[in-house]
Parts: C-alpha cells; structure tokens; sequence
C-alpha cells in the first residue's frame, strides 16, 4: 500500500472519491470489486475523523422494532453480517444488556416478546459467518447483579435484564487500512493528506478536482468521469470554493462523544442504562433527551456514551472540554456509583461530529436518521458529482452499494452483487515490536506522521496516551525508517501531546 501522489495526476478515473473517512472506503473497496478504475484522496488520515471515533458497535437494529421499521432492521442485519463475513477477526459478536422495569415497555414479559421478535427477524444473520463468530438468541437473565453494580437508584429495576448481540469492531484503524489494500491490489490509487481544494468544470460538467499535497504542498490536477464527494463537514467549503457560494447547501453538526475509563466496569457484556443528557456548559440549542447510555468493555477498559451537543468550533477540528469531562463524568457517577470513578478514570474521550436534524425553535434535537445518495444532474449546474452524506458506520457498505448502482447507470454498466471476501492481513500486533510495526506502517500503509502510527496502524494508543516512553520509541522508530531529523521528531511528539490534549486525556 504506496501513496502514489503522482499516479493521481496520470491518467483520467472513472472514479473520483472524495473522503476517506469509512464511508468513502466503503465506497472505493466496492468500486474496485466492480472493476471501476477509481482513485480516493483524504485531506488528514484515513478514517480519522469520526469514522476513528465511536463506541465500535456495528448493530443489527433491534432499536428500529419499538418504531415499527422493519425494512431499516433487516438493512442493518445485513449489514452487521457482511461486517463480520469481511473481518471476523475483528467483528466479533457482543452481548448487550438492558435492566428490564417493574412497569411499562422495559417489563420482562413485554422485553422477552421483542426479544423473539428480533431473532424471528434475524433469522439469517449468521448465514456465511465463521462458526466461533454466530450471534446467539436474546433472553431475560435472571438475578442480574449488573443491576446493583450499575443503576442508581435500583427501586426502578427488576431483578431481570433482556440481553441480545450485536457485534464490536475491534481495532477499526486495522480493519480500513486493510480495505484500502485489498482495492490497491485491484488497481485503485488512495492517497491521504491530499486536500481537495475546488472542482473542476468543463461545458457544464465536474470533471476532477484541483487538490494539494499537504506534504509537498505541490498542486495536483486529478481528472474522472465522475466525482463522489464524500467529504461530510468538508462539503459546503468545498462548493463556495467552486463557485463562490455555498451552492444551497448548509448543514449543522452535532458533536458526539464518548468516554473512556481505564478500568474495566463490565466484563461479559455492554451494560446500558436510560438516562437524560444534561445539556452541556453553554449550550442552549441542543434539546435534552432520555435515551440509554452505554457502559461497553472495550481492551480492557470502558467506552461510555454516547453524548451529543451543539458544536461551537469548526466540524473539521472537534475537541472536548474539561468541563464536557467532568459533566460526562458525573453521568457516569450518577449511573454506576459502586465503581467510585474519578477523573483519575477518564483516560481520552474520542470526539466525533455527525448530522443533526433541527426540532421546534431550531434546536438541534437529533443526529438525521438516514444517510443520503444525491446524484446531481445538468440542470443542477453539477453534473458528474454525486453527493454522499453518510450517518451510521453500520450502513457504509449499504450505501457503497447505492453508490455502486448510481455509477453504473452513468458508466453503462449495471451493478453486481458480490459475496464478501474476507480481508487478510488481520494480524494482531500486541507482541509485534514497535520497530516491525513502524517498518510496516511507513513502507506499506502510508502512516507519514506520528499520529497516524500510534493512533491508526497499531492499537497502541487508541485507549489514551501511551506513555512518553511508548511515544518516543515509536517516534524514534518511525524516524529510522522516514528518515526524521531531530526537530521533526519533536515537532510529531508536540503533535500527538495536542491530539491528546484535544480528547481529554492525561498526557503524562
């Protein structure tokens, strides 16, 4: 995997993605399978954003079935399903579990009913899975003593909990550097830190774009047949510097958070428990809302959340606070009181942005329900681009394959549906040296700085900082194979402390 900067100014594309985040992956790994010739640029790293950022559950849409729909709950199984067919290495089935109520919808006979129903619908969800990767049926357990660990004030609970499985992606940076590998070997070119500055037009068509190389700074004209933008928060920058103006287009964002605990809180299984999201310091546009909060075992630590609030900064730099920590922190507290958590706890938040929908007043209430396919056309003034605005990490494959369809039409030549093929190269690197990893990460995954390493080729820092002893050896081992000089190992150090910094995290 080269990062062949100059092979995007050679030759024309049929195919142009813009974005590499997971949907844009998602879109450039089933491109190539349909044999489209089809190149991808990412202005930071791959799948850095908030594709890096969330509470790794790829989920079959059991919370579709209290909503009546069903077409979206056997989309998200299908979905879950091809995950764990391309990496059952790393989506492996999960258990979650809920406190059922004395009363109302959460009651045992109410929960095991849609517990059934769930599998009824799934019935085909472990066909072409791995036998040691099968989800198994939901059930109530009974004398759940996750109850007296987890909830406060109990009196609400019975002593009963509906349990049921999704599946967890386990080292995500792993599982998208692989898909890129597996379309390189098939003839597509993927390039991160390549900016996508403006599109370029001819007789009324997006035929390419004018982009720059972060890292030379060199100036790249890339040429397709058609362009898929894919660039989320980038979108509407991306427009005005087309044509001057945001071309109709404007979008709000919420922020999306989730903690991570140092200490394991659960064990076999992902706890949620209902809650209301206070609303964050300063934050008046943002509705609040009863929802579940999930405690999910992750390496030997714990994601909590996810939390959602208005966005004050740019959507393309998100950052928490101090005060968004200790306001998470104390839900947590609130939630799970026996575990005595403290900020000594609280060892990164990974922070995300996604898609809101507006309420009464304008107020952001919800992240948007469905992801989005737009082919423009002539009278559009942007025919050739397709417009691609994901929302759930579940999905991206599903709306790969819209997109997939979408450019069939325009190349003359329908889509096919394809069995998914494992990737390969899934391997494990907790007993890898860090000197093998960095060898493999700057000769063969483009990892060109620092962060890209620690946080992306190797797990070695996706649970909060390392350490600085861990930090310099992989500075200092990715420096032997790059090439760094003393400054700029400093300079890639200074760069993962503020990376931290920006998530919460104690960097000591």
């Amino acid at each position: 995997m080269q990062r062949r900067v100059e092979e995007l100014s050679n030759g024309e594309f049929d195919v142009l993605i813009v974005g590499g985040g997971i949907q844009g992956i998602a879109i450039l790994h089933t491109l190539t399978q349909q044999g489209v010739k089809v190149a991808l640029v990412e202005k930071d790293d791959f799948a850095s954003g908030t594709s890096a950022n969330s509470l790794k559950v790829i989920h079959g849409g059991l919370r579709y079935l209290q909503a009546g729909d069903f077409g979206r709950m056997r989309r998200s199984i299908r979905a879950r399903r091809r995950f764990m067919q391309l990496a059952p290495e790393l989506v492996r089935p999960q258990g979650f579990a809920i406190p059922t109520s004395k009363q109302g919808s959460r009651h045992p006979v109410l929960m095991r009913a849609a517990l059934w129903l769930n599998d009824l619908i799934s019935l085909d969800r472990n066909r072409g899975v791995a036998s040691s990767n099968r989800l198994p049926s939901g059930q109530i357990l009974r004398n759940c003593d996750f109850v007296r660990l987890f909830a406060a004030g109990t009196e609400t609970f019975s002593q009963t909990g509906a349990l049921w499985f999704d599946a967890l992606i386990h080292d995500a940076g792993r599982f998208t550097i692989e898909l890129i590998k597996s379309a390189q070997r098939q003839g597509a070119v993927a390039c991160n830190y390549v900016c996508a500055e403006k599109y370029l037009q001819h007789q009324g068509k997006i035929c390419g774009i004018q982009a720059i190389d972060r890292e030379s700074g060199e100036s790249l004209t890339i040429t397709a047949k058609i362009v898929v933008e894919v660039a989320g928060a980038g979108r509407e920058q991306l427009q005005r510097n087309t044509t001057g103006t945001s071309g109709g287009y404007s979008c709000s964002w919420l922020k999306a958070t989730n903690l991570v605990f140092s200490k394991a809180l659960c064990r076999d299984y992902a706890v949620g428990l209902p809650g209301l999201q206070d609303r964050f310091p300063g934050d008046n546009s943002s509705a609040q809302e009863s929802r579940y909060f999930f405690f999910v075992p992750y390496s030997g630590c714990t994601l909590f959340g996810t939390f959602y609030s208005s966005l004050k900064e740019s959507p393309n730099d998100p950052t928490v606070t101090k005060d968004e920590v200790n306001l998470m922190l104390t839900h947590a507290q609130h939630l799970c009181p026996e575990a005595n958590l403290t900020l000594t706890d609280v060892s990164m938040s990974h922070v995300g942005v996604v898609p809101a929908s507006s309420g009464p007043g304008g107020k952001l209430s919800a992240i948007e329900k469905r992801s989005s396919v737009q082919v423009a056309s002539q009278r559009d003034g942007w025919e050739g681009l397709i417009s691609v605005q994901g929302v759930k990490y579940t999905e991206s494959f599903q709306v790969a394959d819209e997109v997939s369809k979408a450019v069939g039409t325009r190349l003359g030549h329908r889509h096919r549906p394809t069995k998914p093929q494992g990737l390969v190269g899934l391997d494990t690197d907790i007993t890898t040296p860090i000197s093998a990893l960095a060898r493999r990460a700057v000769r063969d995954e483009m990892a060109i700085h620092l962060t890209d390493f620690v946080l992306r080729r190797t797990t070695l820092g996706e649970m909060g900082y390392p350490g600085d002893r861990v930090a310099q050896d992989c500075a200092q081992a990715m420096a032997t194979e790059a090439g760094w000089s003393p400054a700029r190992i400093q300079s890639e150090l200074a760069a993962l402390h503020k990376h931290y910094e920006a998530s919460g995290a104690r960097v000591i």
